[in-house]
């Protein structure tokens, strides 16, 4: 493609496509990408990147994958769509049913089939609350979640989200939607989240403030994605079982980034041995080849929901789609054929390893990670975690300084992500951090 053909396709773009979290001003030079294969994507000007972060920690497979494509073209062929109310069904999904709830937590039995994280969360918050209906506890009402978190961007999952960036333009927040959090429990400049975000202390004040018989569920991630990759502490998930179960609260475990392979297990509570009691899955289920997700139940939840006197009304036209199930099955067999859950637990500890090496560096700290996703932040003093001033821009700085060598992925503050995706070899691990490395140098240079 050439610059004309460039510049009028760009013209076009910011005439009549408004992006996701969308501005003008930072769309004037994109990246237009035209092809993919493994971990590699490439512009139209034929420049090859590095994929970071999957694409938005989606593309599992990589790339390119022919396989899934013939899986969409035969299901298209036969029957690409129908409707799946009640009294319809189809085979496909059927059959993806029943290997999520094969590869989920041993108490799980039935999924809803979604679009997207957004609308598994959503339809989650509206299930648990249907829930304590059919338990004759129709009080219980509320959903608690973390500051930080990310749960998508819908009208309800803006208000579930503890982002502060992504509520101020859109009115007054959805009521019944709590933010546990503390006054002290907020992202420093540098990206780093003070403890309070993770104390389950923060968690049970806001269930009795709430009034226990009030709530009916309580969301979290296994580990913070969007808000910065934040593994909990060992002990995080299991102390706030007890505190769900004490209080008769449902716990909710948003696995949209951390579900299939992401973290070395196929779900992420698989680290710390708890299960919950409703689990929301989207992106890896087709690695994005196809828009997909589902919420996930456990027999307790399902059959409540299914058993009661009231009918559950909730729907979206495409859940249960034929051809995004007859993709994601064929998706599911190239994790297993490939070992690709083994793969990102062997590939996340290298990573985590080269980039620890990093803190060599005098301003690089709060290395961390769980499986293939990991992070770090460019501080300006790591031993107090003091942020550079917001002006300076760190974080835009080394995403740009890597950018231009190769490598995409994302920043949050100050703090640089990756989550590759799980095909990547020893030898590309290798590649990304030699990219990282010596864009660090470039942006810490003058420093």
């Amino acid at each position: 493609m050439d610059n004309a053909e460039y510049r009028a396709l760009v013209a076009d773009d910011l005439n009549h496509w408004v992006h996701p979290l969308f501005h003008p001003d930072f769309h004037q030079e994109p990246v237009m990408f035209e092809r993919g294969e493994g971990v590699y994507i490439y512009g139209a000007d034929g420049k090859r990147y590095i994929d970071g972060l999957a694409a938005l920690w989606n593309v599992a497979v990589g790339h390119g994958r022919e396989e899934l494509g013939e899986a969409a073209k035969e299901q298209m062929s036969k029957l690409g769509f129908s409707n799946s109310y009640e009294g319809y069904t189809n085979e496909p999904a059927i059959r993806l049913a029943k290997k999520v709830i094969e590869l989920a937590y041993d108490n799980m039995q039935a999924v809803y089939f979604t679009n997207s994280g957004s609308e598994s969360n959503e339809t989650n918050v509206k299930a648990a609350r249907f829930y304590w209906i059919q338990k004759g506890r129709p009080e219980k009402q509320k959903i608690i979640t973390r500051v930080e978190a990310y749960h998508g961007n819908t009208v309800a999952m803006t208000a579930a989200t503890g982002m502060q960036v992504f509520k101020p333009q859109f009115g007054r927040p959805v009521p019944d939607i709590i933010n546990a959090t503390t006054p002290n429990a907020v992202p420093t400049g540098g990206g780093r989240i003070d403890s309070g975000n993770l104390m389950i202390d923060n968690i049970v004040a806001t269930i009795e403030q709430e009034g226990p018989d009030s709530v009916a569920a309580v969301i979290a991630e296994p580990v913070q994605g969007a808000g910065g990759v934040y593994p909990p502490p060992d002990d995080y998930f299991p102390r706030l079982r007890e505190v769900c179960d004490r209080y008769e609260v449902l716990l909710v475990v948003d696995e949209v980034i951390t579900g299939f392979g992401r973290t070395g297990k196929w779900f992420a509570l698989e680290h710390f041995d708890v299960q919950p009691d409703m689990m929301s899955i989207a992106k890896a289920i087709t690695s994005g080849y196809v828009p997909m997700g589902a919420a996930v139940w456990s027999k307790e939840v399902h059959e409540t929901i299914t058993d009661g006197p009231g009918k559950f009304m909730h729907a979206y036209t495409n859940s249960g789609h034929a051809t995004g199930a007859a993709v994601g099955l064929r998706n599911l067999q190239i994790f297993e054929d490939e070992n690709l859950v083994e793969n990102a637990a062997a590939r996340g500890d290298q990573l985590l390893s080269g980039l620890q090496r990093l803190t060599e560096n005098p301003h690089i700290g709060n290395v961390r990670g769980l499986g293939f996703m990991c992070g770090f932040d460019i501080l300006k003093d790591p031993e107090t975690d003091e942020a550079f001033p917001a002006e300076d821009a760190m974080g835009a700085k080394l995403l740009k300084a890597c950018q231009r060598r190769g490598l995409i992925s994302r920043v949050r503050n100050d703090g640089y992500l990756l989550a590759p995706p799980l095909v990547a070899t020893e030898e590309q691990v290798d590649e990304i951090l030699n990219i990282v490395e010596d864009s660090v140098r470039e942006v810490t240079a003058a420093l």
